[in-house]
């Protein structure tokens, strides 16, 4: 990376990693959904509840792999983040903490050996909220992190229930950046048959996130919140009149937002993961040009190849706002949306005092 190039491509927002190293610290954690990884040479095949849920090789772990893929792809920095089905929130609350705290070490860890172009997303064990506050405190301060990432819905709790409140009141207190990602698709054997737990399960699962975000409050009751969404805001721009319909014939003195959700949607980040150059720039006026972002999904299968594919398209149709200068303007509004002012290596660096797996400091 040459240091006196302002911007060389692009900042992918929407990366995840895999903590290969974080055995099960007993029986009791593997039936609550801590991942078993079995070892197969170049790849592992990683288990949840005695399911195969995903076969990967060393780029989910690996910072030199990384690295590697991204000076192929053109990609100057990512934003790395768990996989959700880590996230655990069906799980004991205690088990989730363990390994929500596991794993935000490992991910410091790879950010640290990132030479400057990772910047870290932490998990919150969101069932239980104290805990996740203070997990969101550590992820910030302690481990020098930019944010976390959480899910569409914490299974007891949504995303607007008055218990998620103080959490969402400690990540605006630390000035944290807010990746929502799906999990778990609602009625799965409604939304996930076929194969469609991709185009049509996760997609819904977000729409219901912004139902939760706009109409059930948080936004009006958090408004400093930073938040990008997954996937382009999944079937959101498509369906902004209809929502907007509804909110006008609720009555006005119980109207939750309280001004016009089309101007709210406009408060939120997503990114670019559309794989449609027609709904990318649809997208791009339903939150605005400057609050969308590079996406790629990487290093899973359904990343976009090549990464901004859709930026490139819509932008040699000429109907993108962005324009040809996508890839530094989505690179400032991705620093905006980070909360960082400059393309500088991680400011705070991990803590040294890290809880492993089974809560032994190293």
């Amino acid at each position: 990376m040459s240091g006196d190039r302002r911007l060389i491509s692009m900042l992918d927002v929407h990366t995840h990693f895999f903590p290969r190293d974080l055995p099960p610290p007993s029986s009791g954690a593997i039936a609550e959904g801590w991942p078993v990884v079995v070892d197969k040479g170049h790849q592992v095949e990683i288990y949840q509840r005695d399911k195969l849920v995903r076969t990967l090789n060393s780029s989910a772990w690996d910072p030199a792999a990384r690295l590697e893929d991204m000076d192929r792809a053109g990609v100057e920095a990512q934003v790395v983040m768990p996989t959700p089905f880590t996230f655990l929130y069906d799980a004991d609350p205690d088990i989730a903490f363990q390994y929500a705290q596991a794993q935000n070490n490992a991910l410091a860890d790879l950010v640290a050996e990132g030479r400057g172009r990772f910047y870290g997303l932490g998990a919150l064990p969101l069932q239980d909220p104290a805990s996740a506050a203070t997990e969101a405190r550590r992820v910030r301060t302690s481990l020098g992190m930019q944010g976390v990432e959480i899910g569409t819905h914490a299974h007891r709790y949504l995303l607007h229930d008055p218990e998620l409140d103080p959490v969402f009141r400690t990540l605006g207190d630390l000035d944290a950046a807010v990746f929502v990602h799906p999990w778990q698709p609602v009625e799965p054997r409604r939304s996930s048959h076929n194969g469609l737990a991709f185009g049509l399960g996760r997609p819904v699962e977000t729409e219901l996130a912004v139902g939760s975000l706009v109409f059930g409050g948080v936004l009006d009751r958090h408004p400093g919140l930073r938040i990008c969404l997954a996937h382009g805001g999944g079937g959101v721009p498509a369906l902004r009149g209809r929502l907007h319909n509804g909110w006008q014939r609720q009555p006005t003195q119980s109207r939750t937002p309280t001004e016009d959700p089309r101007s709210v949607l406009k408060r939120l980040w997503v990114d670019g993961l559309t794989y449609d150059p027609d709904v990318l720039t649809l997208a791009e006026d339903t939150f605005g040009p400057e609050h969308l972002v590079v996406g790629s999904d990487y290093p899973f299968a359904a990343q976009e190849r090549p990464i901004g594919a859709s930026f490139a398209a819509a932008a040699a149709h000429g109907s993108l706002q962005l324009g040809c200068g996508w890839q530094d303007r989505t690179t400032k509004n991705a620093f905006t949306f980070l909360g960082t002012a400059n393309f500088t290596p991680n400011a705070v660096p991990p803590a040294q005092q890290h809880i492993t797996s089974n809560g032994v400091g190293k």
